[in-house]
């Protein structure tokens, strides 16, 4: 079996760190990105992670935050339907202007496993597993992000 390295700088590793990161998840995932577009979160693989995750209990939850949601309700077809069927757990919101410059991306789960991607642009970054005081910063940081963002409701707007 291959080892999964812990950093990758290609789109396919990228991608294989958001798997592991989704698959790990056992409670609450949060996610912030520009407009979700690179995630790949709407290919059947991915989306069938999320389905599952959000399957597995009425306590689980998704948070996201978006600097466009406007990605999300007009490419995503998939994840929009698994938002409306778990409208209680996930929750999405969009950063104001003066965030509007952060180019980082991140997948976190359980406050102990994460995917983090340095910029948006390229393909670099590191996965974290079972690793709690690595994730911790990250974590606070997408509490900062979830705080200073507005509620945004891509799952029902007109015309979806």
């Amino acid at each position: 079996m291959n080892q999964v390295p812990d950093t990758f700088d290609s789109e396919a590793g990228y991608r294989q760190a958001i798997d592991i990161t989704l698959a790990s998840a056992g409670q609450e995932i949060r996610i912030f990105d520009r407009d979700l577009e690179r995630m790949g979160l709407e290919g059947p693989a991915r989306a069938g992670l999320l389905a599952a995750f959000l399957a597995g209990g009425n306590d689980r939850r998704i948070k996201i935050v978006l600097h466009n949601p406007e990605a999300l309700q007009r490419r995503f077809p998939r994840l929009l339907a698994l938002i409306r069927r778990h409208s209680q757990a996930v929750e999405i919101r969009q950063t104001p202007d003066h965030l509007q410059g952060l180019a980082d991306c991140e997948i976190l789960a359980d406050k102990k496993h994460g995917t983090l991607r340095t910029h948006a642009d390229h393909p670099r970054g590191k996965r974290i597993s079972d690793d709690p005081k690595e994730v911790h910063p990250w974590w606070q940081r997408f509490d900062e992000l979830w705080d200073a963002s507005q509620p945004c409701s891509p799952a029902t707007s007109i015309g979806l």
